[in-house]
């Protein structure tokens, strides 16, 4: 089964080195990889270009947001899982692509893996794990706001052509949005697993401040809405509670 790695860029000189490195040090090798650059303006893609060998796709312009960045890539992917790789996520081990597959190929009907993801602090060899996101999800979750670790999760591209790809007009909760579509709304198949699958480094948009998390949460209730479902941001407070225990479980 062909993988294709879709990794988002944007001025990110200090951590894409070792986003690639753990793409390409992969014992899978049936994968095609996708680079989706904003437009750096630092030595990003100088840095690409040393590894333009293992490059199928580098787009370089400028985009309206993450989102939209990483619709850019599905829309060109020619694999049959797709894996949203962000320039500062490292895939865990040298077989997560492996290990994925597998679980794919035991059941043709499951269209998305999940696996957990360990977010961290630091750089290269010093990573200090502060949470860790568990793929112990279940589907009444959603509807507190919380979804599963995008970054360890992996869909089929039937997916993304059968229920559309990220809604460009949230910067925050696009990935929310994506699996309240798939997995709450439509009950896609998917299988959970308890294994370390991505490196998530701390500081993404969601979590980096309290008014990054109000400005999640709008976005949330506001995906709520568009997909006619009633809810409160009371509710959706909730999810921080099980957003807390994973800090103390790591």
């Amino acid at each position: 089964m062909k993988f294709s790695i879709v990794t988002v860029s944007y001025n990110s000189e200090k951590t894409i080195e070792e986003t690639i490195r753990s793409v390409i040090s992969q014992s899978c090798k049936d994968y095609e990889y996708i680079l989706v650059d904003g437009g750096s303006t630092d030595n990003t893609l100088n840095i690409v270009n040393n590894y333009k060998k293992y490059f199928n796709k580098i787009i370089s312009e400028k985009d309206n947001g993450i989102y939209d960045a990483i619709n850019k890539g599905i829309k060109v992917a020619s694999g049959e899982i797709i894996s949203i790789l962000n320039s500062d996520d490292i895939y865990y081990s040298n077989n997560v692509l492996s290990d994925v597959e597998n679980v794919f190929e035991n059941d043709q009907n499951y269209k998305c893996v999940i696996g957990n993801t360990l977010i961290f602090k630091g750089i290269n060899n010093k990573k200090k794990i502060i949470r860790n996101y568990k793929s112990n999800f279940y589907n009444w979750m959603i509807y507190l706001g919380y979804s599963p670790p995008h970054p360890s999760s992996f869909f089929k591209k039937e997916v993304y052509s059968k229920f559309g790809t990220y809604n460009t007009k949230f910067k925050i909760a696009g990935d929310f949005d994506f699996f309240l579509r798939t997995i709450f709304i439509n009950k896609i198949k998917y299988r959970k697993i308890n294994q370390n699958y991505v490196f998530m480094r701390f500081g993404g948009k969601s979590t980096k401040s309290f008014l990054n998390h109000n400005k999640s949460s709008i976005e949330i209730l506001n995906s709520f809405k568009i997909n006619n479902i009633k809810n409160n941001l009371f509710v959706i407070f909730l999810r921080f509670p099980l957003k807390v225990i994973q800090y103390f479980l790591k």
